[in-house]
């Protein structure tokens, strides 16, 4: 008698064999039709939305590099300074340096957008 595991991988199987082209093309359509989205909604920003933006990316990017300073403050006190990666903070504040890149990147695509802005 076949295991119910072995029996559950099959069906995703057929179901893939059947709809894996049509979910793929759906996933593809969504994609390009967020990004066109996207990239109309930098290209006709302006005025105060547009500083509003510039406001909200440097606020990003700057509360990001001070959690990242943060984070990284034990390493500074012990003169590690060139140290790379969440392993270098210690493990209960890891979690400050992750959001810390997070925000950080943010605001850097955000900035990155308001560059196709005209």
């Amino acid at each position: 008698m076949p295991s119910a595991n072995n029996n559950d991988h099959y069906q995703w199987v057929k179901f893939l064999e059947h709809w894996g082209l049509f979910l793929t093309m759906l996933a593809v359509v969504l994609f390009a039709s967020l990004s066109l989205s996207i990239f109309n909604f930098f290209r006709t920003l302006h005025g105060p939305a547009w500083l509003l933006l510039l406001g909200g990316s440097f606020a990003f990017i700057l509360s990001g590099s001070a959690l990242i300073t943060w984070a990284k403050l034990p390493a500074y006190r012990s003169g590690r300074f060139f140290t790379f990666g969440v392993k270098s903070v210690p493990g209960e504040i890891a979690r400050h340096y992750k959001w810390g890149w997070r925000l950080f990147l943010f605001g850097v695509a955000l900035s990155l957008g308001l560059l196709l802005s005209t």
